[in-house]
């Protein structure tokens, strides 16, 4: 009953996070600036939002500008803006039931909804699988963060400061509570405040070495910033082996899937690729394998030993 009160609720934070990947990119300057730009001449005549249909109040600058995770408070159709009524909302039921189509204009509504709902009650379950009760919270957390940064940049090609800032400074924190309380015990979380500085440095400054050196040599960028505060906050909270293994498990995934998709023809040779999802592929692994892979690697040093 425990597991599935966990994936019952799992799934009802995946709806909230599911509101932050559409919400927080229009929060922002995310290439709707040609938008905002607009308000001031919609303003000047005298265009009331209460004088806007629907689905004009969806597509008008001031509001686009306003949206937040809170405001609007209810949830509304991308398409035709209509707020939803609580069966549409019941995560992955309602898109199933539905089609995948909104139950008002019967528009298509994108699968990483239902996408986002079923990891978050996979991590869910996870972490309370594999954790104890309180290193299961911070993990889930954690792995709900690195869901909503995926899809994000997934689709914006940035990675929102909203979500990495306060997770350095969750990371920080942590590490001050593991150097003088210890409540969290179980690996790979660090142990402490010095290994978690150690971290921040060697993950976010081997990155931001790559990304300028990539820049001097081919005179435009190839990583961006959100990637190195990522790389940060892996290193705040898993230490300098975490960091390690997150760039060099990310850039595998990252250049694997990456020649994949070129030979399927999905994308040129040229094309930007976003980093971020592979890097959150990494911390996820490691946040809750590392005990698996520090055993393979011990158990493959001890082979090498043997044939020496």
């Amino acid at each position: 009953m425990i597991d599935i009160a966990v994936v019952l609720f799992g799934l009802i934070i995946g709806s909230f996070l599911s509101v932050c990947v559409y919400r927080i990119p229009l929060g922002r300057s995310t290439g709707l600036d040609e938008l905002f730009e607009e308000e001031e001449e919609s303003d000047e005549e005298g265009v009331e939002e209460e004088e806007l249909g629907e689905e004009d109040l969806l597509n008008s600058p001031h509001f686009q500008k306003r949206v937040t995770i809170a405001y609007p408070p209810r949830s509304f159709c991308p398409h035709c803006g209509e707020k939803l009524k609580w069966y549409h909302n019941l995560p992955v039921v309602s898109y199933a039931l539905l089609l995948g189509k909104c139950g008002f204009c019967k528009e298509r509504i994108s699968w990483k909804y239902p996408t986002i709902e079923l990891l978050s009650a996979f991590f869910a379950w996870l972490s309370y699988a594999t954790f104890d009760p309180v290193t299961a919270a911070l993990a889930y957390i954690f792995a709900a963060g690195l869901i909503v940064i995926s899809f994000i940049d997934l689709e914006y090609f940035i990675i929102p400061n909203v979500i990495t800032y306060p997770a350095f400074v969750l990371g920080i924190l942590f590490g001050v509570e593991q150097t003088f309380f210890g409540l969290v015990k179980a690996p790979p979380f660090v142990p402490g405040i010095v290994e978690s500085g150690i971290g921040v440095l060697t993950g976010a400054g081997i990155l931001l070495s790559i990304s300028l050196f990539y820049t001097y040599v081919r005179k435009k960028q190839g990583l961006g910033l959100g990637d190195v505060k990522l790389l940060a906050v892996t290193g705040a909270f898993f230490g300098f082996h975490g960091a390690f293994y997150t760039i060099f498990v990310g850039s595998l995934l990252g250049s694997l899937l990456g020649v994949a998709f070129m030979l399927l023809g999905r994308g040129r040779w040229s094309s930007y690729i976003p980093f971020g999802p592979y890097l959150a592929a990494a911390n996820l692994l490691y946040l809750y394998y590392a005990q698996e892979l520090a055993l393979f690697l011990s158990q493959v040093a001890v082979q090498h030993q043997g044939y020496q």
